[in-house]
């Protein structure tokens, strides 16, 4: 997302759309996400809706020539925030 719309909630409805979509359209049970540590709003975008965190991975993706850890999030259909 381009840096003139961060803040602005687009992230956070999208993210939603898609998980309503795995939930409801895609029959999932268990819906997974990831993001760097280092970058909080990315995370914090999945914890407003319900996603819990399950595991920090180290050195797990390679951006611009430097490893990054990642700090990844889960959500289960019976724990999704009605909507």
């Amino acid at each position: 997302m381009g840096r003139p719309f961060w803040g602005q909630g687009y992230a956070t409805e999208a993210a939603q759309m898609v998980v309503k979509f795995g939930f409801k359209e895609l029959d999932l049970n268990f819906i997974n996400a990831a993001a760097m540590s280092r970058n909080p709003a990315s995370y914090k975008v999945m914890q407003k809706f319900g996603m819990k965190p399950i595991d920090n991975t180290p050195k797990q993706i390679l951006k611009a020539g430097v490893y990054e850890d990642l700090v990844h999030y889960g959500l289960v259909k019976s724990d999704a925030i009605a909507g």
